[in-house]
């Protein structure tokens, strides 16, 4: 892990070390959250993509009940 919880763990004892020590959490942590966003896009496009079908099924649905409609008349 990137983090811990400190139970008995080695701790930076400078400034430096804890100014290294939060950039190392901080870039794990983005990394991490990056990462997730990259894997929920992806399942989201997909999703996307079935809702414009649906759309553009729907749009033409709605084309042919009207030429339907125009014909019986």
């Amino acid at each position: 892990t990137v983090t811990t919880v400190g139970y008995g763990d080695v701790t930076p004892v400078t400034d430096g070390g804890r100014i290294i020590a939060m950039a190392v959490m901080l870039t794990g942590i983005g990394f991490v959250a990056i990462l997730t966003g990259a894997v929920a896009e992806r399942f989201l496009a997909s999703t996307r993509q079935v809702a414009q079908v649906e759309s553009e099924l729907a749009a033409e649905v709605a084309e042919l009940r009207g030429r339907i409609d125009q014909l019986e008349r």
